[in-house]
């Protein structure tokens, strides 16, 4: 039993799809094959339920919470119909990113069932299990914001390195110009192979709403369904510990952090209390003395 109810608004709807659309994305980029998908994205008619999208997915800035659901819908589809336009050589790599995207919305659709059985809660089990056997074919889309300006900041460092390297050795400024610019890109090849590896070490899956799709089946057999459950409340808290985290040194972090909220409550505790108490003397008639006659 995980603390916070893996919802289907923040779980799946603002989250899970948020960063499928962001690899998504990233990868049609890389294949030549975003200008296709937009096309196609724009193109989507209306349909019951479905109103349609009046602009190609890269000019989105903004999405409302039905937009967000139908984007469940029609990107499954939209992907497949990129795909089938691609050449040879790039229909392998992207057949297995559309099963990782396949498999995530299956599971996406069959997660907001009112209704559910042992065969449902299977079906999602195995979805998920598809999805993250699949889902490497986008690990290279998965660096964090931080991780892309350590980047960054290596590939700089690195150039420097060759700089300072090609200039302290006496026979550089006697050599011809092609062969300088032989070494300039030999140096360059061997700095984008040293960035590329750190990229694939750095880049994961590993955050918390990627794991909470594997406590989705726990939670229906508890729960029933999961359409009415909602995790702002114990979200809230976490993100307080979050902010907490990232305030910290990071030294002990966890028993900083838990120690400081426990004493923060004492005293709110301490001053309900005390409020308490002046609120029921204020409400005491005060005793008046009776004149003697």
């Amino acid at each position: 039993m995980t603390i916070i109810v893996p919802d289907i608004l923040r779980t799946v709807h603002l989250s899970m799809l948020k960063h499928l659309m962001d690899w998504v994305t990233s990868f049609l980029k890389q294949h030549s094959s975003i200008d296709r998908f937009n096309q196609l994205w724009a193109m989507m008619p209306p349909y019951p339920g479905f109103a349609g999208f009046n602009k190609p997915y890269s000019q989105v800035t903004k999405s409302s919470g039905n937009q967000i659901q139908a984007l469940g819908w029609v990107v499954m589809p939209v992907f497949s119909a990129t795909r089938s336009n691609s050449s040879a050589s790039q229909r392998i790599i992207l057949t297995e990113a559309l099963l990782c995207v396949t498999n995530l919305m299956y599971f996406h659709s069959m997660a907001q069932y009112r209704y559910h059985t042992d065969a449902t809660i299977k079906y999602m089990e195995n979805y998920v299990e598809e999805f993250h056997r699949h889902k490497d074919v986008f690990s290279q889309f998965r660096a964090s914001k931080s991780t892309k300006k350590a980047l960054e900041s290596l590939k700089k460092q690195l150039t420097l390195d060759k700089q300072d390297k090609q200039e302290s050795q006496p026979a550089w400024n006697y050599l011809a110009v092609a062969a300088k610019r032989n070494q300039f890109d030999e140096d360059k090849m061997q700095i984008e192979s040293e960035i590329e590896q750190h990229h694939v070490e750095e880049s994961n899956f590993n955050f918390g709403k990627m794991r909470l799709l594997n406590h989705f089946s726990d939670h229906i057999l508890q729960l029933g369904n999961l359409i009415d459950a909602s995790s702002e409340l114990p979200g809230r808290v976490m993100m307080d510990l979050e902010q907490a985290y990232q305030q910290s040194n990071r030294n002990e972090a966890a028993f900083h952090i838990l120690r400081t909220n426990a004493w923060r409550e004492v005293f709110e505790y301490s001053a309900l209390n005390a409020n308490a108490v002046k609120q029921c003397r204020d409400d005491v008639m005060p005793l008046t003395k009776v004149p003697i006659m």
